[in-house]
């Protein structure tokens, strides 16, 4: 299952799955939080503290877990199988919404699949811009290519250039790479 990580990461939207690029933990987390509290589910351990998503997946299994908490919901009280008198049980039926599957079944990871967005059309010379000032083989993005996703490609009479975009604590930064 070396996979698992991959397909894990590949079933996240955008958003979630650009967590790992911030290096920083603290901005890590904050951004990780600013997502919770806008609706996405956010597995600390994996998102935040970058714990291996089948390791993970994996311990949580065999302590009885069929779901646990996603960030901002309350901790589980009593671990699974245990009884404390006053403290609510693990239902390990009944996640509440938003709460977090615990599986490595590849199936519950289908990908993720956003609204597919526009690719620059190839020798398309409005997408690709100037070089960016000290970065040779970096450009621009422009019009319509600020809006594509990462690895789009296009083409002008310079060459071939591939398409980068990262989520970072001041938004997305998007750029070409000269390929060809």
């Amino acid at each position: 299952m070396a996979d698992f990580d991959q397909i894990y990461w590949a079933h996240q939207p955008p958003e979630t799955r650009a967590l790992p690029t911030i290096d920083d933990e603290t901005q890590r987390t904050a951004r990780a939080i600013e997502l919770a509290g806008k609706g996405f589910v956010v597995d600390v351990p994996i998102m935040i503290w970058l714990w291996d998503a089948l390791k993970c997946m994996q311990l949580r299994q065999s302590y009885g877990y069929t779901w646990v908490p996603s960030a901002l919901q309350p901790p589980i009280a009593v671990a699974p199988g245990m009884a404390v008198p006053g403290q609510p049980v693990y239902d390990p039926n009944k996640p509440p919404p938003g709460s977090i599957k615990v599986s490595v079944d590849p199936n519950d990871y289908p990908p993720y699949d956003p609204t597919p967005t526009p690719t620059p059309p190839s020798g398309n010379t409005d997408v690709v811009g100037p070089a960016i000032l000290g970065m040779p083989k970096m450009f621009y993005a422009l019009g319509v290519a600020t809006t594509c996703p990462d690895g789009s490609l296009a083409s002008d009479p310079r060459g071939k250039f591939l398409l980068h975009r990262i989520l970072g604590p001041m938004g997305a930064s998007v750029w070409f790479e000269q390929v060809g």
